[in-house]
């Protein structure tokens, strides 16, 4: 039976509060991302840095951040072909890894629904069947949002020789205005590219499906469901915008900014993420007219 999206709220939070559990891939994501951050860092500075340092001899104690500028100008000057690549590859690591816990967490959230609880066995089950899938997915969707750079190049061409343009911009007023339009085209095309494969991701996992699979049966669900599938992903933007503006509104401040940060931090990872993780299943669930379990069998097997 196809639920109402308030039912699907409801529902989906009394599920989430019984699997609070469901935060687990989202803290070991947050963790293997600072560890790419730290490796990458560490990485950086033992190939560009410490030989730079050693070439020069300068004391990396008495380095004033000028000098660390330059050197960094230095390296990137020198050296952009190779970080470009190296950063690549450590992106598309990354986004591997992720694709694991993301599909681990739909997996839980998955089991949550028609079981009533999870495990984290479900999300190492739901993580290794499906986080290539999702890789090759999310790699296809973003090369589809970037090919959107077509949208610019008519007001790059027109402003043309880009140094007479930093001297003058009056003068190619016309190319501005093109390429102010062409941001906002392609702006919109990003948007709508996020609400058509808002269910995809789910589609892959709940149903164990290929990635044109996948976009097929996550395009087909949307179709299906434009109004409430707009919705929900409208849901998931003002949640977003919400903790932007507080963030906004407190950055005026320094001790209340940091705080905020760091609790906004926490908030998204254990809290946010894993209930719309839970919300979104259980929505694409209702509108496959998959079973779920409820309630009423909750109280009767607890």
């Amino acid at each position: 039976m196809v639920e109402d999206i308030g039912t699907v709220i409801s529902k989906g939070f009394d599920t989430w509060i019984k699997n609070l559990n469901i935060c687990v891939p989202f803290i070991l994501e947050m963790i293997t991302a600072i560890a790419f951050f730290v490796f990458a860092l560490l990485v950086f500075t033992l190939v560009f840095i410490v030989p730079m340092i050693s070439e020069q001899n300068i004391d990396p104690e008495s380095i004033s951040p000028e000098e660390m500028l330059n050197m960094f100008s230095s390296v990137f000057s020198e050296s952009m072909l190779l970080l470009i690549i190296v950063g690549i590859v450590l992106l598309m690591l990354y986004m591997l890894v992720q694709s694991f816990f993301a599909a681990g967490a739909i997996g839980m959230a998955k089991v949550a629904l028609e079981k009533g609880h999870t495990t984290l066995s479900d999300m190492f089950r739901a993580g290794r069947d499906n986080f290539l899938n999702l890789f090759l997915v999310n790699i296809l969707v973003s090369m589809l949002a970037i090919a959107g750079l077509i949208f610019l190049v008519p007001g790059i061409i027109s402003i043309g020789d880009i140094s007479l343009f930093l001297s003058n911009p009056d003068s190619e007023a016309a190319g501005v205005a093109a390429l102010i339009i062409g941001m906002l085209v392609w702006a919109l095309y990003i948007i709508g590219l996020s609400i058509i494969f808002f269910l995809v991701d789910y589609a892959l996992v709940v149903d164990g499906l290929d990635p044109i699979s996948a976009i097929e049966k996550g395009i087909s669900v949307f179709k299906h469901n434009i109004f409430s599938v707009f919705i929900m992903w409208l849901l998931v933007v003002v949640i977003s915008a919400f903790l932007t503006l507080i963030g906004e509104a407190t950055s005026y401040v320094d001790v209340v900014a940091q705080t905020w940060s760091f609790v906004e931090f926490i908030l998204s990872t254990i809290v946010i993420q894993p209930l719309i993780t839970v919300l979104l299943t259980r929505f694409y669930l209702t509108r496959t007219e998959k079973k779920l379990y409820s309630f009423d069998d909750y109280i009767l097997d607890y």
